[in-house]
């Protein structure tokens, strides 16, 4: 599972570690282009009922939830990370050092459900370290927080640059002194429809061709491009003067059947530029899987 739809804050995450006698321990093995399995098995949810959790929360609680799982001969579920050091993950990506990034959805839905915001400084960006290689992580960075990104959808680390996709927003966050905290912001891409909804604008990811791919839901209905990609670091972003993209076959990107319609499939570069229309008429695939082939 990659998202929560759920009204609550996920226990835990989790990290399956695929053992053979062949290799001579725990590997991670990868899938698609992100050279790493990261499999988050997301527990046992604490509803907004906030009614008492019998199993309880925290690092205690998440190991003691681990033990109940029954896995196949050779597989290994071990805890990565719990509460309160991260909450209701939205998506991942493991970077080249190996670190895990983390987009929270603690105020997912917050707009039009009776919880309202839960999180008032808004959701944040975390990277997650196991920094002595004992398979759990034992250190937090928050990266970005900002209400501009609540329950934001995908993340995308290319070396100091982050694409965090949250409709109606796709945003280019910079750590520009190496510091591990964002310190420029930027618009690759506005217009977006589904605000506060998982079948908008989903993840971005690498591919083998140097291009950028990615998706939105049923609920994207148009791409566009910002007139003027700075931003502030901080604060909302709304009413952004914008301008249609016009994709390779001459088509502007919206869903109104003419010809596209539904969840759409994108090819562009790095800047954003020359995008394509790969495919259309998905309901909310969540992200695109990409390989050399």
């Amino acid at each position: 599972m990659r998202f929560v739809r759920r009204k609550a804050y996920s226990r835990l995450i989790a990290i399956m570690l695929y053992t053979t006698e062949r290799l001579g321990g725990a590997h991670l093995i990868s899938i698609t282009v992100r050279y790493y399995l990261v499999a988050t098995l997301l527990l046992t949810l604490q509803f907004r009922s906030f009614a008492a959790n019998p199993a309880g929360v925290g690092l205690q609680a998440a190991l003691d939830s681990v033990k109940q799982f029954k896995v196949a001969d050779g597989v290994e579920v071990t805890l990565f990370a719990a509460e309160p050091m991260v909450v209701n993950p939205t998506d991942i990506e493991v970077d080249s050092q190996g670190r895990v990034w983390v987009t929270e959805g603690a105020n997912y839905r917050s707009t039009f459900q009776r919880w309202g915001i839960l999180r008032p400084e808004g959701d944040r960006i975390v990277v997650l370290e196991d920094t002595d290689g004992d398979g759990r992580a034992d250190k937090e960075t928050v990266f970005y927080q900002d209400p501009s990104i609540n329950a934001a959808l995908g993340i995308c680390v290319l070396g100091n640059k982050v694409i965090v996709s949250v409709s109606p927003n796709v945003f280019v966050l910079t750590d520009t002194d190496g510091d591990g905290k964002a310190d420029k912001r930027e618009l690759l891409f506005t217009g977006i429809a589904g605000v506060d909804h998982d079948h908008g604008v989903h993840a971005f990811v690498f591919g083998p061709d140097g291009k950028l791919y990615f998706n939105m839901g049923n609920e994207g209905k148009h791409l566009r491009y910002p007139l003027e990609p700075s931003l502030s670091l901080h604060g909302p972003v709304t009413n952004v003067a914008s301008r249609p993209v016009i994709d390779l076959a001459g088509n502007e990107v919206k869903t109104d059947g003419k010809p596209y319609r539904n969840g759409m499939v994108f090819r562009c570069n790095l800047d954003g530029s020359q995008v394509e229309t790969l495919a259309w008429n998905f309901r909310n695939n969540y992200e695109v899987a990409v390989d050399s082939f």
